[in-house]
């Protein structure tokens, strides 16, 4: 490129010498020569085209065969993290969304989780506080449940109250026994079965016989708060299935960003300096021209 500056540069100066004496010597002789000159470096049709350059402009970036975008790698920096592949490939715009994106999903993951620990300790703090073990060991107890005679609603160790509770339990053939305190069961099943209802706070009147269809409007409420819970943790869960797609739509995408890097999109230039007759001056001219193509 510098060498066919050089040569357009010299061109011109060759013009404006042959302009200059011109003005000062209009002898046919020297006439005949400068012509002989310039059409030495004319050319026979009178005109000189400069070698065509390639080059590519900034939008594509100068590609080479030596700083060609590897595909494979596009994809992998793209599944590590999404928009790296098309950051790799110069597509900054999508490497922006890409990234932006994930940046976006992981803070709503982390809003959903949060929510989801506060809802969690908001209905364990609320079951705690009206769920009653004891409560629902004299009920079993009153009710003269198989296997109920050796619960003790008052023994002070409440393990141990539980492991009675669960030996009549299997006696009387319910569905489920008391799990763990403070397990995820436990906050389960004293909302979801009947049994259990007997040891809410608000439950009065329940009996052996009506237990199974005894509705509550205080486990209901409780149900649906721990429901609430449940649907928090749920969005999040959906939030990193969509985190793990971006990933492989970033990965995707990086393969075709770095295949359209690569294709060959070209920029051709062309410098032409002509010999054209001014009419206003009477004389020929050197004059430059430039040409601009764009080839897929």
């Amino acid at each position: 490129m510098k060498i066919e500056i050089l040569i357009l540069l010299v061109a011109v100066l060759i013009c404006n010498l042959l302009q200059a004496q011109d003005s000062k010597d209009n002898n046919p002789e020297i006439i005949s020569k400068k012509l002989d000159l310039k059409e030495q470096v004319i050319g026979s049709k009178n005109e000189l085209i400069l070698k065509e350059n390639k080059f590519s402009n900034d939008i594509f970036a100068k590609k080479t065969d030596n700083n060609e975008k590897n595909p494979i790698l596009a994809a992998a920096l793209s599944v590590v993290v999404p928009g790296a592949g098309q950051f790799y490939a110069k597509s900054f715009v999508k490497s922006a969304v890409f990234l932006g994106l994930e940046a976006g999903l992981w803070i709503t993951y982390a809003i959903f989780q949060k929510k989801g620990d506060n809802q969690t300790n908001f209905y364990r703090k609320y079951a705690d506080d009206n769920w009653s073990v004891r409560k629902y060991a004299e009920w079993l107890k009153t009710e003269g449940f198989s296997g109920s005679g050796s619960i003790d609603p008052g023994i002070e160790n409440l393990e141990i109250l539980r492991m009675q509770i669960n030996a009549c339990e299997d006696s009387a053939g319910f569905s489920h026994k008391l799990p763990p305190y403070g397990d995820q069961q436990y906050y389960e099943v004293i909302g979801k079965y009947q049994n259990y209802v007997s040891g809410w706070s608000e439950a009065t009147g329940v009996t052996k016989n009506n237990y199974q269809s005894y509705k509550l409007a205080q486990v209901d409420y409780y149900m649906n708060e721990r429901e609430l819970a449940n649907t928090y943790y749920n969005n999040g869960s959906l939030t990193l299935t969509v985190v793990i797609l971006n990933h492989l739509l970033s990965a995707a995408d990086a393969v075709w960003s770095v295949s359209l890097f690569n294709k060959s999109l070209e920029v051709r230039t062309s410098v032409n300096v002509k010999y054209i007759y001014s009419a206003s001056n009477f004389k020929y001219n050197l004059t430059p021209f430039a040409n601009l193509s764009l080839s897929f």
